[in-house]
């Protein structure tokens, strides 16, 4: 409920606000124009915006697969035959049969033959750059994922460096370098053991276990008579043990090899021996050359002996002569008491 009162000065209010508008609209300026939009302007591209649009990759339809067959299956309505006479329509006809519609499907259905069939034209293909790509932890701690082939994310197991380890890289400027190792083919020798992993000594009659491990016979059956793990993956083994005859024929190949390679150290040995006597050989000449010489250095006078030699022969007389000085001094004084006496 409304009363009167208030009514009427609602309605006074409403012609007031009227009148100012009006008063306010005649004082704006009414601007021309000397163009006007068509309104025919639409997006770029197709009105649909490529809603409706069709992959155009694959044989186009007139002349891939389906269409031939359908060719064929029009000819065959027409009739091949005019007049009594069968008509030559190619080489598409030789055999051709009318196809009929069946339980699996109708017979203008290319999912009811063999042969290929028509790619959809209505299947967005689309692609996606995974610059960060999430990997499902569990696959790659164990191997395993519930959600199977179902997960969305990556199921990988490699191993990936961490932060750290890409940094280092990079401040010593190897982040990237590859190496020609790398790609090598390594020999299939290499995945052998040089030793016994329970003595750590050499193999003797070595054994294989289900997990591909080897070890020595007498090792591996006293660790059994223990447990039937594996010494190294502690899998079960259940005591199977067969003879490692892939690696008794490295070991046997890696013995020869070191063999003709002592050998060969030996004949390089032998060869550096005999060169090192030919060469002492020549020396041996040479001495021998200068000995014969020797005899008419010995001609000469003693004044150009060398004066090393001199003084040797001096030395030997001045101690002959200290002896006899000794022996005289001992003879004065026995001669002195004799004389006393």
């Amino acid at each position: 409920m409304i009363q009167s009162t208030k009514k009427k000065e609602m309605n006074n209010a409403q012609h007031s606000e009227d009148d100012s508008d009006d008063s306010d609209d005649a004082n704006i300026a009414v601007a021309t124009h000397s163009f006007a939009a068509t309104g025919e302007a639409g997006p770029s591209g197709p009105l649909d915006q490529g809603a409706t649009s069709t992959v155009e990759i694959d044989t186009d339809y007139s002349r891939d697969s389906q269409a031939q067959f359908e060719r064929v299956q029009q000819q065959l309505k027409e009739g091949v035959e005019k007049d009594g006479k069968i008509l030559y329509k190619g080489t598409a006809m030789y055999g051709a049969k009318e196809a009929k519609d069946t339980a699996k499907g109708n017979a203008s259905s290319m999912y009811n033959r063999v042969g290929p069939i028509r790619a959809s034209q209505f299947l967005r293909a689309t692609v996606r750059w995974d610059f960060a790509p999430d990997i499902c932890k569990d696959y790659k701690e164990t191997g395993f994922c519930t959600f199977g082939d179902s997960c969305k994310f990556v199921h990988d197991r490699s191993d990936y460096k961490h932060g750290w380890e890409i940094d280092e890289e990079y401040e010593a400027g190897k982040y990237g370098v590859e190496d020609d190792e790398d790609y090598e083919i390594r020999d299939q020798d290499d995945a052998f053991p040089e030793d016994c992993f329970i003595c750590g000594n050499p193999f003797v009659d070595p054994i294989v276990t289900k997990c591909k491990h080897y070890f020595c016979t007498m090792c591996a059956l006293n660790a059994f008579k223990k447990s039937s793990k594996c010494p190294v993956c502690h899998q079960n083994t259940e005591k199977i043990m067969n003879a490692a005859k892939d690696l008794i024929n490295f070991l046997k190949r890696k013995k020869k090899l070191e063999a003709e390679k002592e050998a060969k150290q030996e004949e390089e040995e032998q060869e550096e021996e005999a060169s090192a006597h030919e060469g002492c050989s020549h020396k041996h000449g040479d001495d021998l050359e200068q000995q014969d010489e020797g005899p008419e250095v010995d001609g000469h006078d003693e004044a150009d002996a060398p004066d090393g030699e001199g003084l040797d022969e001096e030395q030997e007389i001045q101690m002959e002569d200290v002896e006899g000085l000794e022996g005289g001094e001992n003879d004065s004084e026995s001669d002195g008491e004799e004389t006393e006496d």
